[in-house]
């Protein structure tokens, strides 16, 4: 086992944009630090290639001290066709995006796996997957969405190869040849019920909504609808925007102002714009169906639906993709130590958060989509990346200085990713 001889002041958790825009920060105003992750592991492995962000191109940049390195300037230098409002970005170009971004500003990511998270003599012991164990004074979590699938309770039981969640995918290889079901309404449930149909598998898609809405497609907007209802790397409105630009004013809000802005209906299933006419008669829809118990039959899945007007309808299938999105629980990330959870004070099941994303475990701070119940729904989007990036960069540069010892640091062996 290869332990660390000497304390590292900051440890990141994850290697998403969240991850690495802080890195890039703390690189570059010289503040000790380890990151340790895959790069954009989970854009990489969770999310089905052919996928479409559904954030504008320009909203979707990681955030460097110089704001130099944009979507746009990564695919200037390939000659790369872009356009910041009227043509998407693929999820293929923006995880290329990421891994130039790491490469350029983040060197030093480590491709390991965090098993446990617990008190330890510098403030805090992390152990990881490949036996090393690291000290550091402060711990930034920046998981992303991965760790908090939701599936309704009616398929917790299942087995995986009956049933899964859209955050799986990756690669839908492995359902060539089978009847599936998606269970959604949102871009997940869409982008998934399209690419699984272009690819010839036999697919139906689910939604309790009675109508499947997606977002209009970008077009030049005139003044006064610029004026009325200003655009945003969020969404549309002067409430979006002033939640996409001023995360600590909403961090001041009363808690069920701040959790309701986090769970806004404006961010309710909605589907790419450029997917809907790869859905809309090309893929079979169940429209206005409440799940009403699961079964499996010879091999098979069977959901019980109920429409509008209580009729019942049965659906049969070799898989069911549920994409029935996420929920915030910090119980659910297995690496904490159940002492250290159990100090987090919490905004329902997300940590309560100070303006500095420091939770009440001093020392430990968490950024990206579990901190959206303290600072809004900015940090469930890449465009948020920047605000932690840049206020904790400040921060921990401004108080780690008066903390660390004199003693000179060894060097430590470590696996890195370049």
């Amino acid at each position: 086992m290869a332990i660390s001889s000497d304390p590292v002041d900051v440890a990141i958790i994850g290697a998403g944009p969240y991850g690495l825009s802080l890195a890039a920060h703390l690189r570059a105003r010289g503040t000790e630090h380890r990151i340790f992750g895959e790069t954009m592991g989970s854009w990489k492995n969770n999310m089905p290639p052919g996928m479409l962000l559904k954030s504008y191109p320009w909203a979707s940049n990681l955030s460097d001290p110089r704001s130099e390195f944009t979507t746009k300037n990564f695919c200037t230098e390939r000659a790369l066709p872009y356009h910041d409002e009227l043509m998407p970005l693929p999820l293929s170009r923006f995880v290329e995006y990421g891994e130039a971004f790491q490469a350029r500003h983040v060197p030093n990511v480590e491709h390991k796996t965090l098993m446990a998270l617990e008190p330890g003599p510098a403030g805090f012991r992390a152990s990881f997957n490949d036996g090393e164990t690291v000290d550091a004074r402060r711990v930034v979590v920046a998981v992303g969405l991965h760790p908090f699938r939701r599936l309704p309770p009616e398929a917790e039981h299942l087995p995986s190869d009956l049933c899964s969640h859209s955050g799986d995918y990756g690669s839908i290889e492995p359902l060539d040849g089978r009847n599936v079901i998606v269970v959604g309404a949102g871009s997940s449930a869409t982008d998934l019920a399209a690419l699984l149909c272009e690819r010839g598998i036999t697919v139906s898609l689910v939604t309790r909504t009675p109508h499947l809405n997606f977002a209009c497609r970008p077009r030049p907007r005139a003044l006064f609808e610029r004026t009325a209802a200003p655009m945003s790397g969020i969404g549309n409105g002067w409430t979006m925007a002033i939640c996409a630009r001023y995360p600590q004013l909403i961090r001041l809000l009363a808690r069920n102002t701040r959790v309701r802005l986090a769970n806004s209906r404006a961010h309710g299933p909605l589907g790419s714009a450029f997917m809907k006419d790869r859905v809309v008669g090309k893929v079979p829809l169940s429209l206005g169906r409440t799940l009403d118990g699961i079964e499996t039959r010879n091999g098979k899945v069977v959901l019980n639906l109920v429409d509008a007007s209580n009729s019942r309808h049965s659906l049969r299938a070799d898989h069911v993709i549920f994409a029935t999105g996420y929920k915030i629980d910090i119980t659910r990330l297995g690496f904490l130590d159940e002492k250290l959870a159990h100090r987090i004070r919490r905004i329902e099941r997300a940590p309560l958060l100070s303006a500095h994303y420091e939770s009440s475990v001093p020392g430990l701070h968490f950024i990206g989509p579990v901190a959206a119940n303290s600072f809004g729904p900015v940090c469930r989007f890449v465009y948020g990346a920047s605000h932690p990036a840049q206020h904790l960069a400040r921060y921990l540069s401004a108080v780690l200085p008066r903390i660390r010892p004199t003693t000179k640091l060894q060097t430590v062996e470590s696996t890195v990713l370049s």
